[in-house]
């Protein structure tokens, strides 16, 4: 039964102690210390002596054994090197700690999933299929579907950009349409203005021919 506080309120449970982790290499860490110097020893046998005293065939006539030497030496110091340059990134990155963290959390997963069968709440047949036992088209959405959404985003996002500088240059069409028009109603009445004073000019003209008559035949009387 949960202990109350004064106010009736229970406190939040303690959280479970963390799974201690094993200080000795684990299974994977073993395995990996092994594939390195696997790989090293590999390396090395490579470089075999017959190949190195070709390089250098006076002298491994000469003196064969000082090229020997020189060749033991030079293999076994780069096989030190390389095996404390192991050492060193092994202790700074703490990979034989991260190495046991990840098989106690794969332990404790086994455990959590096995007590779970266990208990009636779950079948076989709910636990997740390994991604490697699906369906090509349902792996092919999960790794594109995101891709999609995100190309989707920016397309929309430069569409909207598009659509709005549409906009701007429509309404300033409409704008230079709107003056077009103001300047050519105000040329036409310009024209008209010009040919009511033509036509004024005329009758003027008209008007003058006819007194310089009338003051012609006046003269003559």
């Amino acid at each position: 039964m949960p202990i109350t506080t004064s106010g009736g309120i229970s406190p939040s449970p303690s959280p479970q102690p963390a799974v201690p982790i094993p200080s000795n290499p684990g299974p994977r860490a073993t395995a990996f210390t092994t594939l390195y110097h696997s790989a090293l020893q590999s390396t090395l046998n490579a470089i075999s002596y017959e190949s190195f005293a070709s390089c250098f065939p006076l002298i491994s006539a000469q003196a064969p054994q000082a090229l020997r030497a020189m060749w033991q030496g030079m293999r076994d110091g780069l096989e030190a090197f390389a095996v404390s340059e192991f050492e060193l990134i092994l202790q700074e990155r703490d990979v034989v700690g991260r190495l046991n963290a990840l098989e106690s959390i794969i332990a404790d997963a086994n455990r959590r999933r096995d007590a779970h069968l266990a208990s009636g709440e779950a079948s076989e047949k709910q636990v997740p299929a390994p991604p490697h036992k699906l369906l090509p088209e349902p792996l092919v959405k999960a790794h594109l579907t995101p891709l999609y959404l995100s190309q989707q985003s920016q397309l929309n996002a430069k569409l909207q950009t598009v659509q709005s500088l549409n906009a701007g240059l429509m309404s300033e069409i409409h704008k230079q349409r709107e003056e077009m028009a103001s300047l050519l109603a105000q040329t036409e009445m310009l024209v008209g203005d010009a040919e009511s004073a033509s036509q004024v000019m005329s009758n003027v003209q008209k008007l003058s021919h006819v007194t310089r008559n009338a003051e012609t035949i006046l003269n003559q009387i």
